[in-house]
This record gives C-alpha cells, sequence and structure tokens, in this order.
C-alpha cells in the first residue's frame, strides 16, 4: 500500500519525465484523510508498509540503484545500447534531462517525504495523547526508527550518486537539500544544498537515534531480512562510516555486531553469520542470516520490466548486462576454482551472472546490504586504523574469500606493506558483490578513477577522472528549474 499522503506538488513534478502512471500517482483508492490515519493500529501499519513500498521501488532499491552503482563502474558490458536501459551511466554521457538522473532523484525525495509525513505525523499524535490503546510505546518508537533509518538511507543513496565523495574536500562540497519535514504543498520548496558534511551529519543522527528505539528482532527470518531492527542500523553505520573513512568508528560499530574471532557472527539481536554457501544466499527463501536487508517481491508485486535485477543480469534478457573480460576486471582476477566464477552462465560466449536468475517472475530479492560486506567493512578499516596489517584483519577477509575460494587464503605474510591488504579489500569486495550496486561506491569512497572499458560493439568508454565532472551525476534538470536556491554540480 503506497503511502496514504499525496506527495508535494513540486515533487511530484520531478517525477514527470520517464515515469509510469503509478509511479506518479502514490496515493492508493482506499486513501484516508489527515485526520483518521492515525485512528487505528491498522492504520498507523499501513503507513510504514508505505515507507518500505517506496524503498521497494524498481526506480529505487528494488532494482535499478544497485544497477547504477556496477554499470557506471568497470565490470559490465551492455547488450543494447537503450537509454532506457542505463546506457548513458555505462558511458558516463548522463545530463541533467537523462532518465535515470531525473527519476532516482524524484523517487528518492518522494521517499523521503513520505517519511516525513509519517515521522511528523506519528510524533503529533503522540505528543497530543491520541494514540493510547492503539499502539505501544515499544511500537511507537520501533515505528520511529524504522523510519528514521529509512530516511538515512535515502539521504546516503543521494550522496553517492549526485555529490561529489567526502573524501574530496573532507565534505566540504555541495551536497543536497536536506528536507526533514513534511512536504504537503510546494510551499518550502526552494531549499538550498546542505554540504556533503552536514547531510553526513543528518544520515548519523537519525541512525544513532534510531538505534536505541528499534527492536532487537522481529519474530520471522522475513521480517529480519526486509524490515529494520537495531542490527540493521548498526551494520549500515559501518557502510556510512567507511565512505566518511572515520575508520575507528567503523570498527566501534562493527565490533557490536562481530564476534572477536571465527566464525564471524553477531551475539546479540539478528544472529548474522555468513551463508555456507554463496549461491544460497540468491535464493528463495533469501533469508539467510546474512541478508541483513533485501527488498523482497513476489508474483503480484514485482519491480516491473526494466527496472529488476533479472532484466539486467539474467542471460534471457536482450538488454542485460555481461562481464567485462578483458585482464585488469573482476572476471579475470577470480580463481577458476571460485565458486562466483564457477556459478557465472556462459551462453553464446558471454558470462553472465546466476544471482538473480528469475526473469520470468522478477521475484529475487534486491540485496541492500549483506553481513560479508560488514564483515570487509571491518577488516579495512582494522588496518587503516592502525597502519599494519594484523591477524584478526586477515581472519576477516579469509571468511569471505574463502567461502568461495576454499584455497584462496591469506596469510599476515602475503602482504608485505597494508597497501597491499587494500588492495586484496578492494579487490574482494569487487568479486563479492557484483551486481548489488557496491563497485562505484568502492571507487568514489577512495576517488579512485572509473577504470576505461571497451565495450565492443557498444563503444570504448574512456576512464573518468575522481576531477571530472563527469564522475559524478549531474543534479536533474527539473529541480534546477523547479527549485529556485538548487545549484549544478560543477
Amino acid at each position: 500500500m503506497r503511502n496514504i499522503y499525496k506527495i508535494s506538488i513540486a515533487l511530484l513534478l520531478l517525477l514527470t519525465i520517464g515515469c509510469s502512471k503509478e509511479f506518479l500517482d502514490p496515493v492508493p483508492q482506499t486513501s484516508l484523510s489527515d485526520l483518521s490515519v492515525f485512528d487505528t493500529k491498522d492504520r498507523i501499519v499501513a503507513q510504514v508498509n508505505g515507507m518500505y513500498d517506496y524503498m521497494n521501488s524498481g526506480a529505487f532499491l528494488g532494482g535499478r540503484y544497485q544497477v547504477y552503482g556496477d554499470v557506471r563502474a568497470d565490470n559490465f558490458i551492455p547488450s543494447s545500447s537503450n537509454l532506457v536501459t542505463n546506457f548513458a551511466s555505462w558511458n558516463h554521457s548522463e545530463v541533467s534531462s537523462t532518465n535515470e538522473v531525473q527519476n532516482c532523484w524524484g523517487q528518492i525525495y518522494a521517499n523521503i517525504n513520505s517519511i516525513n509525513v509519517f515521522l511528523d505525523g506519528l510524533q503529533a499524535a503522540k505528543d497530543a495523547g491520541t494514540l493510547t490503546g492503539k499502539i505501544t510505546d515499544a511500537e511507537f518508537s520501533q515505528f520511529k526508527s524504522e523510519g528514521l533509518t529509512l530516511r538515512a538511507i535515502c539521504y546516503f543513496s543521494l550522496l553517492q550518486l549526485y555529490c561529489k565523495p567526502y573524501v574530496q574536500g573532507n565534505g566540504a562540497n555541495p551536497g543536497v537539500p536536506l528536507r526533514l519535514v513534511a512536504q504537503k504543498s510546494a510551499e518550502g520548496n526552494d531549499l538550498a544544498r546542505s554540504t556533503v558534511a552536514e547531510v553526513y551529519t543528518q544520515i548519523l543522527k537519525d541512525l544513532n537515534d534510531a538505534e536505541p528505539l528499534a527492536i532487537s528482532a522481529h519474530s520471522t527470518d522475513l521480517l529480519n531480512t526486509t524490515r529494520v531492527h537495531k542490527n540493521t542500523i548498526i551494520a549500515f553505520k559501518t557502510r556510512v562510516y567507511l565512505n566518511m573513512q572515520n575508520w575507528a568508528a567503523v570498527v566501534t560499530e562493527s565490533a557490536k555486531i562481530v564476534s572477536a574471532a571465527a566464525p564471524f557472527t553477531a551475539s546479540t539481536g539478528v544472529a548474522f553469520a555468513l551463508n555456507p554457501s554463496f549461491t544460497a544466499i540468491f535464493a528463495s527463501p533469501y533469508t539467510s542470516k546474512e541478508s541483513i536487508l533485501s527488498m523482497p517481491f513476489t508474483t503480484t508485486s514485482t519491480p516491473g520490466t526494466q527496472n529488476g535485477l533479472p532484466h539486467y543480469y539474467s542471460y534471457l534478457s536482450s538488454e542485460s548486462y555481461f562481464l567485462n573480460l578483458n585482464p585488469g576486471f573482476a572476471y579475470a582476477a577470480m580463481d577458476a576454482t571460485d565458486v562466483r566464477k564457477t556459478s557465472l552462465n556462459l551462453t553464446g560466449g558471454k558470462y553472465f551472472l546466476t544471482k538473480f536468475p528469475d526473469y520470468t517472475t522478477l521475484t529475487n530479492y534486491a540485496p541492500v546490504i549483506r553481513y560479508a560486506e560488514v564483515l570487509l567493512n571491518r577488516a579495512e578499516a582494522l588496518v587503516r586504523a592502525g597502519g599494519a596489517v594484523t591477524q584478526g584483519a586477515v581472519d576477516l577477509l579469509n571468511a569471505v574469500r574463502t567461502r568461495s575460494f576454499a584455497t584462496g587464503a591469506y596469510t599476515v605474510a602475503s602482504f608485505a606493506a597494508a597497501s597491499d591488504f587494500y588492495t586484496a579489500v578492494l579487490l574482494e569486495r569487487n568479486l563479492e558483490f557484483l551486481g548489488e550496486g557496491i563497485r562505484t561506491m568502492d571507487l568514489q569512497r577512495l576517488a579512485l578513477p572509473f577504470p576505461a572499458k571497451d565495450g565492443g560493439a557498444m563503444g570504448t568508454v574512456l576512464s573518468i577522472p575522481a576531477t571530472s565532472i563527469g564522475y559524478i551525476w549531474p543534479i536533474p534538470a527539473n529541480e534546477l528549474s523547479l527549485n529556485k536556491l538548487m545549484t549544478p554540480n560543477q
């Protein structure tokens, strides 16, 4: 169920290019008035579900956002030059009017507004005493924690596409407008950009405020995989701090959910752990303890054609992306015995991912964050914070690596210097998270260039240095037109 409030007129206008009617009309047929939306627990829960429904959109975390994070980087070659399926992102020819540039921004801000509407209304009802007898204090806290966390994820996602990375200028570059209150009209639409650092500060405030409010665990594995709980928040904080290069904070946060020695698990709350089988992570029911947060789909609720991950990575799709086999890219770096390589599909001389095989019904869950990432976040941060390779960091790296490449274990002696360890971790992340949207984030958080790539019939793409204007997406044309205080990227 879509959120019961209409998003602001200005935000609706942001979605006018390249969007479906359903995307433009988030108000359900059973929409409720402002006076009645907190009248019953069922109506309150419906609004919570509505926030997730926005996040689950194929235009955002239901598929396309992860695709942007991979195809802008180096490992994939498109089968088609169709601009609808992100060819402009692959060859870095995006402009302010490019569909994905406008639609992703519009969808995320629609998400943010739906969250703000809910958080404002929930708090107002609490302050007025009208929630008594409808939801408990614990439920109020949990619902609030979910809203805050989802808002933090939205703002983090915007930063990765539209703003220079934190490492450039220590966050002093322009970020995005911070919209923290509900908009039910065009009033207040003119809002200047906060700095990257200010947006990160708000992200961490939301996550830190959410953590003590959150439930330790839900009642089912499905809910623990698809809804926010305490350990979800902690895991996402390790990603945020990693992107800020706050290594000490990554170490502190990860210690809350990563045991001191193998087998690495979370000792409190949801018992995160690596799945023994890499391929089983991406098989039904998609609810292993490794899947920290995923966007769920069913045969009656899909991300839509040209949105879902199966459409982009299945060998059955005429618009799919296949692996770049040239030396220096992920495929060439995989050992022949690595499960991540042996599980690939070879069709017509091209290798395709098999993580998201359900091209017919598009019901594969879309991963947002996995426990393998938390382990690698911690491994990298331990060495960067201390300046030396430790056995603990190597053990964390090996836990992920040897799950798929049994004979590939490192020792401390494998690394002549800390820089060699950083290279190994970055490589492992590249192999582990193919198709999950991590690669662009990893390049940008370290201000590394996008490597040049040869797409054969699709053309060649030159390397994009971190100083290039094409390193990040432009600000959408609609936002520049409708928000008088907005400035373009330079």
